[in-house]
C-alpha cells in the first residue's frame, strides 16, 4: 500500500587573509543599462518585458539594469552618458509619447548607445515622426512614415537565420511592420524586408545593429503565446545585445563559476515540518526525519540548506513543537546550512504590503471547510494532534499559512530570525531569508530583511525544458522592487506558480533537464538544487532527489552554501571595471564574486607573469573563465595573444575555493575550503615531481608526493574535510629527494 501523508496538528509531541592593495586608476567602465518603460502599460518593472526576456541576457552579458518609468522624472539628457546603454522595449507608442520623445531626441545624443525592441516610442502617423527620426538618426536609421499593414508577399532577407530565427522562425504570415531605413554604411542590417510593389516596393530594415546601438522591430525580436505564458527568441540575443551594446571582449563578472568550474547549490523550504507518513506496518514517520536520514546523512559531502517557518513549530498559530529536536539535529549537521523563512508563511507577500485584517478574514471566512471528518480530525483521533485547528490553511488558497493573528512584518522577520536562532548550534549563524509562497516580496518586506543584515533568495522559477524551451524563460539575477533587490533563485523549485502545472516528480526532473541545457552551449547558470520538505513524503520524489545529488557528487561543480550563492548574486552589481591600456583590465570592489569572462576568448590568454590577483583561468566553449583572488584589491588582469609566452602555474579548476595564493618559482601556495573531497587541477607546472602538502593551525593533515604530467598539468585530491579552511603548500622536489 503506498504510504499517505498527514500533517501533526496542534500542541503535543577560519583563516585570515591579509589584503594586498594594487593602486587603482581611471574610472570604471559604465556597466548600468537605463531601462525605460511605460507605466501605463507595464504597471512595475517586473511587469516588464525588459525585465521578463531581456534582463537575463544582458546579466549574463555583465550588465545590471537600472528601471525608469517615462511618467517620471527621467535623468538630465546630458547625464545618460554614465550609463552602458538606453535600452526600450514598448509594446505600443506610449501614453506619455511627446515628454518621453523630447526627452529621448536629446538623451540619444548623449548616450554611449542607444537599443530599442517594439515600438520606436511614437506615433509615426502623428506629430511624433520629427521626433522619432531625431532618436533612428543617432543609430543610423530613418523612419519613412508609413506602415505596412497588408504583409502578404513580403520577402524576408536576412543576413543570417542563426541571428534571426534563434528558437524559432517567423511565422508564415508577417507582422505589420513600419518602413524603416539606413542612413550610414556602418549599419548592420540583420533582417531586410522586401516591401511588395502594391505597398510601394523597396525594403525596410527589421533588426539591424551598429556603432551607435540596435534596433528590432515589433514581431521580428520575440514571439509571445500569452495564453499558454511562453515566448521565443527569433533574434539571437547574445549576439544582438553584443553587438549593440559592446562588441569588445572584456572582463564579464560571472555569477555562475567558482574556480573555474560551475557552482552549484541545493536548498529547502521548511514546508511539511509538520507531515507524518503513514505506511502498513511500519511505524509514523515524520517528514524532516527522513531528510535527515536519506538526504543530509547520505550526502555529507554536499551543502544543503533547511529554511525554517517557525509558525511550523508554535502551537499556539496551530503548528507542533514534535520536530523541534529534529530541526537542532538537522542543523547540527557541518554540511547544513541554516536559513529562516518567515514565521506564518505567507503565500501571497503583496496582499500584506497593506494589510487589511478584515479582508484577510473575509477571505478566510469563504473558505471555511465544511465540518466533516478530514484529516485534521483524523489525526486528532490518530493522537497525533489537538483538535481542528482553523487557523491553519488547508492549502494556498489563502494568503498565508498560519493567520491565528493579524500579520506583522517584524513577526515575519525580526521574531523569525530571533525564534530560529535559539535551535543553532552555538558554532553557526544565520545569513540567509528565503520567501515563502509566490516569493514576490513587497518593498519593505525586502528592506526589513537588509535591516536584519540578511542576504535573500526565492523566485524567477528559471526553465529551459521541453515544456519551456527558450532562454526567455530564464530569470535574470534579481527582481527590482523599489530602492531594493530580491534574489532569484537559480531555478524552479517542484511548485510551479507562474508556469504551467506539473507532477512534483516531473518537475524535479526539470530541474535536472534545466540545469544541462543551461551549462551548454553557454553556460548562463549555475546548478541547483531546490524543492520543499513534503516532496520528500513520496518515494518517486526522494529517489529522484537522491539521482540529483549523487550525480552532483561526482559531477566537475563546486559545491557552496545558499548564502554563499546570494551574496555572488548580491554583489555582481557593484563589481568595478576599468580599462587601464590596451588589454589590461583592473576589477575591483569585487566582494564575494571572484569569477570573470571573457567572451569570443579564442584567440585571447592571460599573461599570468604581469597579471596580479589571478589564480588561474580556463576554458568553457569559446569564453575564457578567469579565477581572482579575494585577497587581493583591485585585480589587474593582463591580456595576451603571445601564444609563446612562459608559462606560469595557474589553477584550471577546483572543487573548492582558494585565496592568498603565492608563487615563488615552481612553488606556490594557498588557502582553501570546500565539502567533499579537495580536488585540484593545475597547468603550466614545469615537469618534475612535487610534494604536496595540507596544514591546519600548524597541524600537518595530509601530504604527498605527485608527478607533474608530460603536458604540464598537476592533480591531486585532498582526503581531508574541507569546511574549516586549510594552507596547502606545493614545491618541487630536485631528482634526489623523489621518494622511488
Amino acid at each position: 500500500m503506498a504510504a499517505r501523508v498527514m500533517r501533526l496538528a496542534g500542541a503535543g509531541l577560519a583563516v585570515a587573509a591579509a589584503a594586498v592593495t594594487v593602486p587603482a586608476c581611471g574610472a570604471p567602465m559604465a556597466r548600468e543599462i537605463l531601462a525605460l518603460y511605460d507605466g501605463v502599460q507595464e504597471p512595475a518593472p517586473d511587469g516588464t518585458r525588459i525585465h521578463r526576456y531581456a534582463e537575463f541576457v544582458l546579466n549574463h552579458l555583465g550588465y545590471s539594469v537600472v528601471y525608469r518609468d517615462i511618467r517620471g522624472p527621467l535623468p538630465e539628457p546630458g547625464t545618460v552618458g554614465r550609463y552602458a546603454g538606453v535600452l526600450t522595449w514598448f509594446a505600443a507608442p506610449p501614453t506619455s509619447a511627446k515628454p518621453y520623445l523630447a526627452w529621448a531626441k536629446m538623451a540619444a545624443r548623449s548616450a554611449r548607445r542607444f537599443v530599442i525592441l517594439g515600438s520606436t516610442g511614437g506615433a509615426f502617423w502623428s506629430g511624433d515622426h520629427p521626433a522619432i527620426n531625431a532618436v533612428l538618426a543617432e543609430l543610423g536609421l530613418r523612419h519613412e512614415r508609413r506602415a505596412v499593414e497588408l504583409t502578404l508577399g513580403t520577402g524576408l532577407v536576412p543576413v543570417s537565420k542563426r541571428l534571426t530565427a534563434f528558437e524559432r522562425g517567423p511565422d508564415p504570415v508577417l507582422p505589420i511592420y513600419e518602413v524603416v531605413t539606413t542612413l550610414r554604411s556602418d549599419v548592420e542590417p540583420w533582417l531586410r524586408l522586401a516591401i511588395p510593389e502594391r505597398e510601394g516596393g523597396g525594403t525596410s530594415v527589421a533588426v539591424a545593429t551598429g556603432p551607435r546601438g540596435g534596433y528590432a522591430a515589433a514581431g521580428y525580436e520575440i514571439v509571445e503565446e500569452p495564453g499558454l505564458g511562453r515566448s521565443r527568441w527569433l533574434i539571437d540575443p547574445f549576439a544582438f545585445f553584443t553587438r549593440a551594446l559592446r562588441p569588445e571582449p572584456w572582463p564579464i563578472p560571472d555569477i555562475t563559476t567558482v574556480s573555474g568550474r560551475r557552482l552549484y547549490f541545493h536548498h529547502v523550504e521548511s514546508d511539511g515540518l509538520n507531515d507524518v507518513i503513514v505506511a502498513r506496518k511500519q511505524e509514523p514517520l515524520l517528514v524532516p526525519q527522513v531528510f535527515l536520514n536519506e538526504i543530509v546523512s547520505a550526502y555529507p559531502d554536499l551543502p544543503v540548506t533547511l529554511a525554517l517557518t517557525p509558525g511550523d513549530l508554535d502551537p499556539l498559530l496551530g503548528g507542533n513543537a514534535t520536530p523541534t529536536d529534529l530541526v537542532r539535529q538537522i542543523w547540527s549537521k557541518p554540511n547544513v546550512e541554516a536559513s529562516v523563512a518567515s514565521y506564518t508563511r505567507p503565500h501571497r507577500w503583496q496582499f500584506f504590503a497593506e494589510s487589511d485584517r478584515r479582508v484577510e478574514m473575509a477571505l478566510i471566512a469563504a473558505h471555511a471547510p465544511e465540518d466533516r471528518f478530514g484529516l485534521r480530525r483524523f489525526l486528532g483521533l490518530l493522537g497525533y494532534g489537538a483538535a481542528i485547528d482553523s487557523y491553519v490553511a488547508g492549502g494556498r488558497d489563502l494568503p498565508r499559512e498560519y493567520f491565528r493573528l493579524p500579520f506583522d512584518l517584524r513577526t515575519e522577520t525580526e521574531t523569525a530570525l530571533a525564534t530560529a536562532r535559539t535551535l543553532l548550534p552555538p558554532d553557526k549563524t544565520i545569513r540567509l531569508y528565503q520567501w515563502t509562497g509566490d516569493a514576490r516580496p513587497f518593498e519593505r518586506a525586502v528592506a526589513a530583511t537588509r535591516r536584519l543584515g540578511l542576504l535573500n533568495i526565492n523566485g524567477g522559477e528559471s526553465r529551459l525544458d521541453p515544456g519551456y524551451p527558450s532562454v526567455s524563460h530564464l530569470a535574470p539575477i534579481a527582481r527590482p522592487v523599489g530602492a531594493e533587490r530580491q534574489i532569484y533563485a537559480v531555478g524552479a523549485d517542484e511548485l510551479s506558480r507562474f508556469r504551467a502545472w506539473r507532477p512534483i516528480v516531473a518537475a524535479l526532473q526539470s530541474q535536472r533537464t534545466t540545469a544541462l541545457n543551461t551549462a551548454e552551449p553557454r553556460r548562463l547558470k549555475g546548478a541547483s538544487l531546490h524543492y520543499h520538505l513534503y516532496s520528500l513524503a513520496q518515494q518517486p520524489a526522494l529517489r529522484e532527489v537522491q539521482a540529483h545529488l549523487s550525480e552532483a557528487r561526482t559531477a566537475p561543480v563546486v559545491p557552496i552554501s545558499t548564502a554563499d550563492y546570494a551574496e555572488l548574486a548580491q554583489d555582481f552589481a557593484a563589481v568595478a571595471v576599468d580599462a587601464e591600456a590596451d588589454g589590461t583590465w583592473t576589477v575591483s570592489e569585487r566582494g564575494a564574486l571572484q569569477t570573470v569572462r571573457f567572451d569570443a576568448a579564442a584567440a585571447i590568454d592571460i599573461d599570468l607573469s604581469r597579471s596580479t590577483g589571478v589564480i588561474g583561468r580556463t576554458r568553457h566553449g569559446d569564453a575564457l573563465y578567469v579565477t581572482l583572488d579575494r585577497a587581493v584589491e583591485p585585480a589587474r588582469i593582463v591580456l595576451s595573444t603571445d601564444a609563446s609566452a612562459p608559462a606560469v602555474v595557474s589553477l584550471a579548476d577546483a572543487r573548492w575555493r582558494l585565496w592568498r595564493m603565492e608563487r615563488s618559482g615552481a612553488d606556490w601556495s594557498y588557502v582553501t575550503s570546500g565539502f567533499g573531497p579537495g580536488d585540484f587541477v593545475w597547468d603550466g607546472v614545469p615537469e618534475g615531481t612535487y610534494h604536496v602538502i595540507a596544514r591546519r593551525d600548524g597541524e600537518d593533515l595530509w601530504s604527498a608526493e605527485i608527478a607533474a604530467s608530460m603536458d604540464g598539468r598537476l592533480r591531486f585530491s585532498i582526503p581531508v574535510t574541507g569546511l574549516a579552511p586549510l594552507g596547502v603548500a606545493i614545491r618541487r622536489l630536485a631528482t634526489a629527494q623523489v621518494v622511488r
